[in-house]
C-alpha cells in the first residue's frame, strides 16, 4: 500500500466530491462478489474537481471496464447524480445509487449464466 499527499490545491476547496460510507459499501459489495466470479481483478477511485469515480478493471495494467461516476451540482439542491459508464461509453444515470447498481447486478447475472451454459 502507498500514501499519496494531496496537493495545496486540494487541501482549500470544499467542494471536492466523495463516496459516502453507505456508497463506497454498496459498490465494494459488488465488487467482492465479481472478483469471486472471476470478472473484475483491480479497482481505483479517484476524486476530481467536482465528480468522484469508483473504476471496475478486468486487468491490472488495463482501461477501467465499468465506472460509476457521483456528480452534485448546486442547482438540484446539491442533490447527488450518478453515472454508469461502460468502456467511458455512458449506459445510464439515476439519482440512486441502489438501481445503478442492481441494473449491473443483473448484467453480471446474466453474463455468469451464459458462462456455465
Amino acid at each position: 500500500m502507498q500514501l499519496i499527499k494531496l496537493n495545496n490545491k486540494f487541501k482549500n476547496k470544499k467542494n471536492i466530491i466523495f463516496f459516502s460510507n453507505n456508497e463506497i459499501k454498496l459498490i465494494l459489495q459488488l465488487y467482492s462478489i465479481q472478483v469471486a466470479n472471476g470478472i473484475f481483478k483491480d479497482y481505483a477511485i479517484d476524486n476530481i474537481s467536482k465528480l468522484a469515480v469508483f473504476s471496475f478493471y478486468k486487468h491490472t495494467f488495463d482501461k477501467p471496464l465499468f465506472q460509476i461516476e457521483k456528480t452534485v451540482q448546486k442547482k438540484n439542491n446539491y442533490t447527488p447524480e450518478f453515472t454508469l459508464k461502460f468502456k467511458k461509453q455512458i449506459v445510464d444515470k439515476s439519482k440512486s445509487l441502489n438501481i445503478l447498481i442492481n441494473k449491473l447486478n443483473k448484467k453480471f447475472n446474466a453474463l455468469k449464466l451464459k458462462k456455465i451454459s
